[in-house]
C-alpha cells in the first residue's frame, strides 16, 4: 500500500478538530432544546399524587417499616440463640 492511501497527520488532526467542533455544536443545540422543553413543561410541586394515593403510599411505608423492624428483631433473636447454644 502506498502512503497516499492514509491522510497525513496534519489532515487527520484537522479532521478530528472539525468533528469535535461539530459534536460541540450539536451538544450545545441539544442542551438548548432540553432547557427550552424544561421551561415549557414545568410541573407544579406536589401534584404527583392525589389524596388517596398519598394515603396508600403512607400505609405501605408504615408496613415496610414494620416488616424491616420484625426482620431485624428476628435476626437478633437467631443470633442470640446461636451464640448461647
Amino acid at each position: 500500500m502506498a502512503n497516499s492511501d492514509y491522510p497525513s497527520r496534519k489532515a487527520y488532526r484537522q479532521a478530528q478538530k472539525h468533528h469535535a467542533a461539530q459534536e460541540q455544536t450539536r451538544d450545545e443545540q441539544r442542551q438548548a432544546v432540553e432547557r427550552a422543553y424544561a421551561k415549557a413543561h414545568v410541573r407544579p410541586l406536589g401534584s404527583d399524587f392525589d389524596e388517596a394515593t398519598y394515603r396508600k403510599v403512607n400505609i405501605m411505608k408504615t408496613r415496610l417499616n414494620w416488616a424491616i423492624g420484625i426482620v431485624l428483631f428476628l435476626l437478633v433473636v437467631v443470633a442470640g440463640v446461636l451464640f448461647l447454644v
